[in-house]
């Protein structure tokens, strides 16, 4: 692994390059984004696996923080929504230098699906996006976090700052009625219980002319709930599935 500070000098982010084993075919890459407050913890060590399973798969991987998170640049009160999709911007560059790839795909979970989903579409060099339990919609996260209402005030979710100017950018994000249209990549929801948001995501993703492949594994996925291990939730079953779809799916 190789740690490493990117980006801007003022606020740089840490990222983690891995190096995938050698293989035939194009140099492939993947961007993974992590989900944000407490559920990036508990996301860690089944992020560290997925990372090791597609470098065996040969596929170059790149982890990082996002700004005011981490071991990025920043504190926690003054992250925003728009920042962080910038982050994405930045790590999708990084990536490309680093594994000087011919293809590139990202995956990102909770909010790090939706994150990924809103910079990935002022992109043209992703050949496949895999949202997993995304947020759909940020109104009703932060009523599950914080309560209705954005607050006027940076309040602590579970030991996280989640300031005004951050809510008001969650609050502002509904993947439903602004679909993430990205061209010609190929788009996969990747979901471990069945909802009505993520079937309302893929018919509202069809309609605007993106048809993505939904993919249902049933698995653990209150990302606020730890596992008898520790602080942290590993669902096997859907991490494997989330490995094959992008070794065997390719866009255009």
């Amino acid at each position: 692994m190789n740690p490493f500070f990117f980006g801007r000098s003022e606020r740089p982010l840490f990222g983690a390059y891995t190096q995938g084993r050698p293989v035939d075919g194009p140099s492939r890459g993947v961007l993974l984004c992590y989900p944000v407050g407490s559920e990036y913890m508990r996301a860690h060590r089944a992020f560290r696996q997925l990372n090791n399973l597609l470098n065996r798969a040969g596929r170059h991987v790149l982890r990082f923080d996002y700004s005011c998170t981490g071991d990025s640049a920043g504190s926690g009160e003054e992250a925003t929504v728009e920042e962080w999709i910038e982050d994405i911007d930045w790590a999708l560059d990084e990536l490309q230098d680093n594994a000087m790839c011919e293809e590139i795909s990202v995956l990102g979970l909770r909010w790090g699906a939706t994150l990924a989903a809103l910079a990935c579409r002022e992109r043209d060099d992703v050949e496949h996006l895999v949202m997993w339990d995304p947020i759909v919609s940020g109104r009703a996260y932060l009523d599950s976090v914080v309560g209705p209402g954005v607050p006027d005030r940076t309040v602590g979710v579970e030991g996280f700052p989640f300031s005004p100017a951050l809510c008001r950018g969650m609050d502002a994000v509904d993947l439903v009625e602004d679909p993430p249209v990205l061209g010609g990549a190929v788009v996969s929801l990747l979901v471990a219980e069945e909802r009505a948001d993520y079937r309302s995501l893929a018919e509202s993703l069809e309609r605007a002319g993106t048809k993505p492949d939904f993919k249902l594994v049933p698995s653990p996925a209150d990302w606020s709930r730890a596992d008898p291990f520790g602080d942290a939730l590993i669902p096997q079953e859907i991490i494997q599935v989330a490995v094959d779809m992008l070794q065997t799916q390719r866009a255009r």
